[in-house]
């Protein structure tokens, strides 16, 4: 069977556990979070910062990466959204998932980062990676 298959059907199986638990029911895989991490910084990073802080109107100059790398579309969503981009880690985020299912959890990423999709990308694969990555930064395990 398809390993991404797999990862499918154990998200299923696990919908049934929450974010609280996100970090004791990781059906991912550290190489999986690894690959993820590649995927998030190619283009999701660049908005939501590659410590996934996200961003704050007048802090670019203390922002990884320079707002200078992003698209001029990328830029013009920023300014509709007065400069602000959310963080993606923290115990502020995770609480926002906190009755989400595994299930809900990796739609919730795969509906942002189908979103902003950049070259290459692969759904549902990207987003099971991207899901992956940010689990395990939360997790304290990368």
């Amino acid at each position: 069977m398809n390993k991404w298959m797999v990862a499918v059907a154990m998200s299923v199986v696990a919908g049934t556990s929450y974010a609280g638990n996100l970090c004791s029911i990781n059906p991912f895989s550290k190489a999986e979070a690894e690959q993820g991490k590649v995927a998030f910084e190619s283009h999701c990073g660049l908005c939501h910062q590659y410590n996934m802080t996200g961003r704050q109107p007048g802090n670019y100059q203390n922002e990884s990466p320079d707002i200078n790398l992003l698209s001029a579309s990328d830029v013009k969503f920023l300014d509709g959204a007065g400069g602000n981009v959310p963080p993606l880690i923290g115990a502020k985020f995770f609480k926002k998932h906190d009755h989400d299912t595994l299930t809900d959890f990796a739609n919730s990423v795969a509906g942002a980062a189908g979103s902003f999709p950049p070259v290459g990308f692969q759904p549902p694969k990207s987003f099971f990676l991207i899901s992956a990555y940010i689990i395990y930064r939360n997790c304290g395990k990368m």
